[in-house]
């Protein structure tokens, strides 16, 4: 019999959480936002009170987590809709801590743009 051996993380989705957290100018808001979320759900008003953005700017990250399939709503028409992780991404959040982790590092040697700290 041929047991089959499951990775413990996707490694198409940690390639897509790499690109949109340590790969990009908006990275460190994104890991911000999903931190938060993970935290509790939250509408983009919330987002932006306490995370101390822009409302536009808290759309758009969403807007950008949730083409990625990182964040989901019930109704992102409606205003105050919440945000929650996707099951993926609640799968995946250790490798998004262990991606942070490594930027973090990076950041404090000098060796990163230290958008992330």
């Amino acid at each position: 019999m041929i047991t089959a051996v499951v990775a413990r993380f996707d490694p198409q989705f940690k390639r897509v959480l790499w690109y949109l957290i340590g790969s990009t100018k908006g990275g460190a808001n994104r890991a911000r936002i999903l931190e938060l979320i993970n935290s509790h759900p939250a509408n983009p008003n919330q987002i932006s009170s306490e995370l101390k953005l822009d409302y536009k700017t808290v759309i758009h990250h969403l807007s950008v987590l949730t083409a990625n399939g990182l964040v989901i709503t019930d109704n992102k028409e409606s205003y105050g809709a919440t945000y929650y992780l996707t099951p993926l991404m609640e799968k995946n959040y250790n490798s998004f801590m262990e991606i942070l982790a490594k930027i973090r590092k990076k950041s404090k040697l000098g060796i990163s743009d230290g958008e992330i700290i």
